[in-house]
């Protein structure tokens, strides 16, 4: 498989782990009280590493996009009157925290996710000075 091949089909995983976080956690945050808001925030954390260490920030924003994107037709009013994402405490600690959540991966610094690709000349030049030595 050519390397962009590699890329597009990576996006798109990632595309479907977003739009899979969204739905269980816009399905499951108000199972088990607070709880289930905290354990949903943790998949969406999870899931944010997971797309920054694999695709740096593209995979980042691609996972946030669907995520958001899925989060917000979820919260829009269904058939019948019916709401998987009311406007109460735990959903909104739900959508919002995890808009904060996917802010924070976004913020830690490289070295910390794995996200090496990004490397810089200097590095470079290091570690060819090194391998002469």
């Amino acid at each position: 498989m050519s390397g962009m091949a590699r890329i597009v089909w990576s996006l798109l995983v990632i595309t479907l782990i977003g739009a899979i976080v969204a739905l269980v956690g816009a399905g499951s945050h108000r199972a088990f009280g607070w709880a289930s808001v905290a354990a949903c925030l943790l998949l969406v954390g999870t899931a944010s590493v997971f797309s920054r260490a694999w695709r740096g920030f593209l995979g980042l924003t691609v996972f946030a996009t669907a995520w958001m994107a899925l989060t917000v037709v979820l919260a829009q009013e269904g058939p019948g009157g019916s709401l998987l994402i009311p406007n109460d405490a735990r959903s909104l600690a739900w959508v919002y925290g995890g808009a904060v959540v996917i802010g924070v991966v976004a913020l830690v610094p490289r070295r910390f996710i794995g996200d090496t690709r990004a490397s810089t000349r200097d590095d470079a030049r290091d570690e060819s000075e090194a391998a002469v030595q």
